[in-house]
């Protein structure tokens, strides 16, 4: 053991375990966001006197959090004091601190339901160092959140993974089973335009040499065919994925009301909730959305290469949304396209991989956190034993 390893554990074991903290992080330190935030938010409204940080990679991410919730730097000593204090640790990416002590709790919630293959199903195109530290954090963890049956599965056999699993659904796809009106209106404040103005949303995931090559969206004619078809006036968000978000800048030409950088907005899941249309390639967000009921479309030109790199679980044109590999395909798609997409191949898929959506999974993960620190509350039904 390295000096500075024995260091970190030294200072972790002598730091006392505070039994109302609750650490989160998102993303490496990115904003409050995603599923780690949904269950956040249920804590804060519980009543509770419970002590909720949030590992922040900078002020910016810092700048997000509501008032309840308390920054503390994603790096350093002030992170591993924070998690050596915690009663809870809720996360939804790998942790690569090897910390954890008799008594704490560790909750995985994961970010999404994947396409592309993911863990030791791509073993061979993995840094070995990155799955070494999976296996270490899987052997830390006490519970991983699923919302399909496909997704425990995965848990099961690809992630080096064998505790306990909450089949009780996606936290933070609970916002799409509430009034989506109001995170409509909020994004379009946010990004200076109409109340009324309708979006639709362009978020294709990253390669992994980090090129933006494929990145070839006719957005002025998506913009034009949404207004043909659906009327009313559209702007076009592109949100690129963290990784290349420092190249949206010069990709297009933003112009501020119909053609709209998003990349920087804080929750992913909030635009998804305001947009009428989602355009991605093969970004897990395509299977969030389709819980909303509005249309989807896939826009991939560089399926092969992508394939080559990763693979997929299911093939593209077999999945339950159209699939354009070019803008001439994406326009006599969107041509067509329904406002309100009631597809039976979205129904046969969402049975066929036990999708268990409902929008509680936020309640149900806080039900486990709360009662894991009041030991003498019963769990509901539905909370694992840890």
């Amino acid at each position: 053991m390295s000096i500075r390893n024995f260091a970190v554990k030294l200072i972790c074991a002598a730091t006392p375990v505070r039994h109302n903290r609750v650490v989160f992080q998102s993303y490496y330190g990115r904003g409050y966001s995603d599923s780690p935030k949904a269950i956040c938010e249920v804590l804060r409204q519980s009543g509770e006197n419970l002590d909720l940080v949030w590992l922040c990679k900078d002020e910016a991410a810092a700048k997000t959090l509501p008032e309840g919730v308390r920054a503390v730097p994603a790096t350093g000593l002030k992170k591993l004091r924070a998690m050596a204090s915690a009663k809870v640790w809720v996360d939804n990416c790998r942790k690569y601190e090897s910390i954890k002590k008799k008594g704490q709790i560790y909750m995985q919630t994961w970010h999404g339901f994947p396409l592309k293959k993911i863990e030791a199903d791509v073993a061979d195109k993995l840094e070995p160092a990155y799955v070494e530290a999976c296996k270490r954090d899987s052997a830390q963890c006490d519970v991983m959140v699923s919302g399909s049956g496909f997704m425990t599965k995965l848990y099961r056999e690809v992630f080096w993974y064998q505790g306990a699993v909450a089949n009780i659904g996606t936290p933070r796809n609970d916002v799409f089973f509430t009034d989506h009106t109001i995170l409509h209106t909020k994004v379009c404040k946010a990004f200076g335009l109409p109340e009324d103005r309708k979006l639709a949303l362009y978020a294709p995931t990253f390669r992994a040499d980090h090129s933006v090559d494929a990145y070839r969206l006719d957005a002025d004619m998506v913009r034009r065919k949404c207004e043909e078809n659906f009327k009313g006036e559209w702007t076009v968000l592109i949100r690129l994925h963290p990784n290349v978000a420092a190249k949206s800048a010069g990709l297009f030409a933003y112009d501020g009301d119909r053609l709209v950088d998003a990349t920087a907005y804080p929750d992913m899941q909030e635009l998804l909730c305001a947009a009428g249309l989602l355009i991605t390639d093969y970004s897990s967000s395509m299977f969030d959305y389709g819980l909303t009921g509005k249309p989807v479309v896939q826009f991939a030109v560089d399926i092969a290469a992508y394939q080559k790199d990763r693979d997929f679980y299911f093939p593209l044109d077999q999945l339950p949304f159209p699939l354009a590999r070019s803008n001439a395909e994406l326009e006599t798609i969107l041509t067509d396209l329904q406002p309100l997409w009631t597809s039976s191949d979205w129904a046969s898929f969402t049975r066929e991989h036990e999708f268990c959506e409902d929008g509680q999974a936020s309640v149900r993960c806080a039900a486990i956190i709360l009662q894991n620190i009041f030991k003498e509350r019963k769990g509901s039904e539905k909370t694992p034993a840890l």
